[in-house]
């Protein structure tokens, strides 16, 4: 029993490999210690000497910067004297003989142009030779692929390929979001890792992401609006440049604002219909129409082109969801009338809700409530919903939740301190003014007193505890209603005792 064991271990032993080729990425990995090389086979029958010496150089892998070699393939010594320097040259037999020159972020650019934003979107072009070109194929193929990846130690980023510009001698890809540093490009040809010394020097085909080179929005008006809006945005855009037909703006090494997102939907700088900006665009400021009817809740960027990229969005911009997502700019639909103003008791109505932007989607489906019910969906389109009334519930309510934002009325009276901050708060008058408001604040123009209410439902975006803070100029009251029901609110803060509210426990009910 031991012999028959020894045996096979003899053999397992035996057929185990014990070198390793130049171009896989352990004998990288472990340049400083690195194993044992297998063989390296040359076009003219014979084997690769190592270490050779070229020009000064210790060279203990193929090299593309040999004497005689002006298509830059890798090759090696054959024959060396007694200082090991290069005598006779052949061409290595390797997986890809692809060769890497440099990189760059501008067609044609320099490979010292090589940073960009942090936030990804950085086009990057990739110029060498033998590159595997795509050629048109109804069926998508391995055999001819190419991909790149960002390495910086052990941290490893995609760069999406970018084939409608990729050539035999150019890769185009874009950059995702990453951290600021240095990365080394690294090329994959039909599935096989370019090694480095396929590289004219790999100092030049690196990224680097910075903030300097990240372009800023700081700000973006209306947050809240129905579809096909117009919006104005502020911040540091590195450009104001958006077409090349601008004056100044012709050349390849001027970065263009190429195109702006809100979600996944693009808000165009120009009207399509007349030709004309709708803004003067500068660097940091411009207007764009949301082209869209979709209705829901979406972040803003924008790509500017060459050392630039995507956008950036600084935190106080964003807002919190009743789902728990952050956004910057929320669209909404609008009701003209519903009609009729009438109906059954017992339900069976046909309400006709007449208004624009009614976009059903998965994400956002179009629910209507009547009292607090459901009504039935029987059409939609983008002007009209069509549903059937529920019959009326047992118990009706002055107000049901249901809407955006928060109603303000605003009266031009003075309403005493004592008597804002009791129990039993006034009610708006029937004369006061009515506006909606997207946030819980509110700025007066008037230099005469007012008396304002704020009144709306809050949804969290989670179940948890949660305080509330006056903030206010003159004084004034916060009740919150311990359900859906106004009559049941209780006053949690004002400014005579205290600005803030004890912790409270809200449920998430979405």
């Amino acid at each position: 029993m031991v012999y028959i064991q020894l045996l096979l271990l003899l053999i397992l032993s035996t057929n185990a490999q014990t070198c390793s080729y130049m171009w896989d990425p352990i004998f990288e990995a472990n340049s400083a210690n690195p194993p044992t090389m297998c063989p390296v086979d040359t076009k003219s029958g014979q084997s690769c000497i190592f270490p050779f010496i070229y020009n000064g150089v210790a060279h203990t892998t193929c090299t593309v910067n040999g004497p005689n070699n002006p298509d830059f393939r890798p090759q090696c010594a054959v024959d060396v004297d007694s200082s090991q320097s290069a005598i006779q040259w052949s061409f290595c037999i390797v997986p890809t003989d692809t060769f890497v020159l440099y990189t760059t972020v501008r067609k044609g650019g320099p490979w010292t142009q090589n940073y960009g934003s942090t936030q990804g979107g950085t086009m990057l072009w990739i110029y060498g030779k033998r590159f595997a070109q795509r050629g048109f194929n109804t069926v998508p193929s391995t055999a001819t692929t190419n991909a790149i990846q960002l390495v910086d130690g052990y941290s490893v980023y995609n760069c999406t390929m970018h084939d409608d510009k990729v050539t035999d001698s150019q890769l185009t890809c874009y950059t995702l979001k990453m951290p600021e540093g240095v990365y080394q490009i690294r090329v994959y040809v039909n599935n096989n890792l370019i090694p480095l010394y396929q590289y004219y020097d790999k100092k030049r085909a690196t990224f680097a992401p910075m903030s300097s080179q990240t372009p800023i929005i700081t700000g973006a008006t209306p947050t809240t609006a129905p579809p096909r809006s117009l919006l104005s945005l502020s911040g540091s855009f590195k450009s104001s440049c958006f077409s090349r037909d601008t004056d100044g703006c012709s050349m390849d090494n001027n970065p263009l604002i190429s195109r702006i997102y809100i979600g996944g939907q693009l808000c165009n700088m120009v009207n399509p219909f007349t030709g004309a900006n709708y803004s003067e665009v500068t660097d940091t400021s411009l207007q764009c129409n949301f082209d869209s009817d979709e209705v829901g809740i979406f972040n803003i960027s924008m790509i500017v082109t060459n050392e630039y990229g995507r956008s950036m969005v600084p935190s106080n911009l964003y807002r919190v969801s009743a789902t728990n997502q952050l956004y910057v700019f929320q669209t909404y639909a609008t009701i003209s009338s519903v009609l009729p103003a009438m109906g059954s008791t017992q339900g069976g109505t046909t309400l006709i809700i007449s208004g624009q932007s009614f976009s059903q989607s998965v994400q956002y489906p179009i629910v209507v409530n009547v009292a607090g019910q459901a009504c039935t969906i029987l059409n939609v389109s983008l002007t009209e919903i069509q549903c059937k009334t529920p019959a009326v519930p047992s118990v009706i309510l002055s107000q049901y939740q249901g809407g955006l934002g928060l109603l303000i009325f605003s009266d031009p009276i003075t309403v005493s301190q004592s008597l804002i901050t009791s129990t039993n708060p006034p009610v708006p008058s029937g004369t006061a003014s009515q506006m909606w408001t997207n946030g819980a604040s509110y700025t007066s123009n008037s230099s005469a007193s007012e008396t304002v209410w704020m009144i709306g439902f809050i949804r969290v975006p989670t179940t948890a505890t949660f305080s509330f803070i006056l903030k206010i100029n003159g004084y004034g009251a916060l009740f919150l209603s311990s359900d859906e029901n106004p009559i049941n609110k209780i006053k949690i803060a004002d400014t005579t005792t205290r600005y803030q509210s004890s912790p409270i426990i809200l449920q998430n009910n979405t």
